[in-house]
């Protein structure tokens, strides 16, 4: 199956999709309570954290992969708006019921998802940066400027890389 595939079955089963994930912060909820203890609730709300950070990381693709092929305008067009909001919604939703079970930092996977929305953010911004630079730009900024732009945004993508493996 390719990744064209699976995002046209995720837009034909998009309501049962929507309805799983927007029931699975409450599901997680659900087991915590019925089986508290310190060394299962880390492992259930890890996991809860995982697929959230699984979902968040195809929605990303997803926006760039369409934004490059197509660009924004084709995202706008042919996009389900009640698909690309709901990844956002299972990490906030996760991230809040993990916070009321437990601090954050007893979570495995909260490390993880702060290493990853960092280099996210970062390829992002990169990736967007890199679509404009013209030679027209550099005559507005300095060659060396860019340079160390450049340099702060990879440290910054290489925090988020230590916060993962460490």
């Amino acid at each position: 199956m390719t990744l064209e595939q699976f995002f046209q079955q995720l837009m034909e089963y998009r309501i049962a999709v929507a309805i799983a994930v927007l029931v699975a912060p409450w599901l997680t909820w659900l087991v915590c309570a019925a089986i508290p203890g310190k060394r299962e609730e880390p492992f259930v709300l890890s996991a809860n954290l995982a697929l959230a950070v699984l979902g968040l990381m195809l929605w990303a693709g997803y926006l760039a992969y369409s934004t490059n092929t197509g660009g924004w305008q084709l995202v706008v067009k042919q996009a389900d708006l009640f698909l690309l909001l709901v990844p956002l919604y299972y990490v906030i939703a996760s991230l809040w019921v993990a916070k009321r079970r437990m601090p954050l930092e007893e979570i495995p996977a909260f490390r993880t998802l702060q290493g990853i929305a960092l280099m996210a953010g970062i390829y992002l911004v990169i990736s967007w940066l890199a679509s404009r630079v013209y030679i027209v730009f550099f005559s507005y900024m300095p060659f060396t400027a860019f340079l160390w732009l450049l340099a702060v945004l990879l440290g910054i993508g290489y925090m988020g890389y230590r916060r993962i493996i460490d």
